[in-house]
């Protein structure tokens, strides 16, 4: 399985979420065959992240000093099978740039918060499968399905998106800390690591145990 993160210039939220999860990983002793990465839409190829990220993330006891951006690029996306964007700006250039992902681009807090009830039903305990049915569960929207005509599906994806932006609770972005306050950093940072066990926990796609 492989997932990845997305948000503007992957050198906070989205390098944040990626280092949160590897440490999730980490404590599975590598029960769990899971590849992350992460990727910026804008991202300045190589970038640091800025010494207030570094800062919060060491409170946490991570050190990301080594990451590095990375501008998404097509083979990205075509790679993964999971994808969560930080915002809902982010995810909806995600959608209209690849369009035939719609069924596995998310933000992180709506996959989290829309699936956790739909997905304490799911008896099927391997995560790729329950990867399946979560993803079906969250884009099956007026009829959304992926149609083998692409002009089909160009014409479910245009309505989705109308819903996608007018119904969607706006709630489930992450605002972009940088430039704010360290609490603000700190909060973010707590946040993306509470989504981020949420995901891997047993509601979800079952990664751990408990």
């Amino acid at each position: 399985m492989r997932i990845l993160f997305v948000c503007t210039g992957n050198i906070c939220r989205s390098a944040m979420a990626e280092a949160f999860l590897n440490e999730e990983l980490t404590a599975l002793n590598g029960s769990s065959e899971v590849m992350v990465s992460s990727a910026g839409l804008q991202a300045d190829e190589g970038g640091m992240p800025p010494p207030e990220v570094l800062e919060v993330m060491e409170e946490f006891g991570l050190d990301i000093s080594q990451h590095r951006a990375h501008l998404l690029r097509r083979e990205d996306v075509d790679e993964a099978d999971l994808i969560l964007a930080m915002a809902m700006h982010n995810s909806s250039r995600l959608l209209t740039a690849y369009q035939e992902a719609v069924d596995r681009i998310f933000t992180l807090k709506e996959f989290v918060i829309k699936r956790t009830k739909r997905g304490r039903e799911i008896e099927e305990r391997d995560p790729e499968k329950r990867l399946v049915e979560l993803r079906k569960w969250i884009r099956h929207i007026e009829g959304l399905e992926r149609g083998t005509d692409e002009q089909d599906l160009n014409l479910k994806l245009h309505v989705f998106m109308l819903h996608y932006f007018h119904i969607y609770d706006h709630s489930f972005g992450i605002d972009d800390p940088l430039g704010q306050s360290m609490e603000f950093m700190r909060r973010t940072a707590h946040e993306i690591r509470d989504a981020v066990r949420c995901l891997v926990g047993t509601e979800l796609l079952a990664l751990k145990d408990t």
